[in-house]
């Protein structure tokens, strides 16, 4: 490629081709259960590309297994945004399903991390307030995507307070 002048230029985004073999490999290694080597690959391609929200989401999923739910909020809610704002970086799903998708697994994160706390009894109004999130985050995944079975699930056993 070339501008105007002739001079050779690059594609502003080729940094991302060696990032989707990182990915891959993150993923690959997360699914083999190695979660701190594929913790150490997402964090590289963030360090390269903090605006992709797919490593995010590995990130969450990784963190939540922990029960890290503060890690795991903090990247499904960055992904979450990242992908409302049309920052999605993989071609071979639709934009709708991933959204949904993500915004089902940040309700998760939250209701996952009021399950096995003492939140209820210490703040019931902070409490509820994270409930009702999670149950709007809920419904907003199901709109997106009407096929997204986890959203379904939730939608039917959390209901806002």
């Amino acid at each position: 490629m070339a501008n105007e002048n002739g001079a050779p230029t690059t594609d502003p985004e080729t940094h991302l081709i060696p990032l989707g073999v990182k990915l891959q490999k993150a993923m690959e290694l997360r699914a083999a259960g190695d979660l701190v080597k594929a913790h150490k690959l997402l964090r590289e391609i963030l360090l390269v590309d903090p605006r992709l929200a797919e490593p995010r989401l590995e990130l969450a999923h990784i963190a939540a297994g922990r029960e890290d739910w503060d890690e795991a909020e903090e990247q499904a809610r960055a992904a979450v945004e990242l992908l409302q704002n049309g920052g999605q970086w993989t071609a071979g799903i639709p934009p709708l399903k991933l959204q949904s998708f993500a915004v089902n697994l940040l309700g998760e994160v939250i209701y996952r991390s009021l399950e096995g706390g003492d939140l209820v009894f210490r703040d019931k109004a902070k409490f509820d307030l994270r409930w009702n999130e999670a149950a709007a985050l809920f419904a907003a995944a199901l709109q997106l995507d009407s096929e997204n079975e986890d959203a379904r699930y939730w939608t039917s056993h959390v209901r806002s307070r």
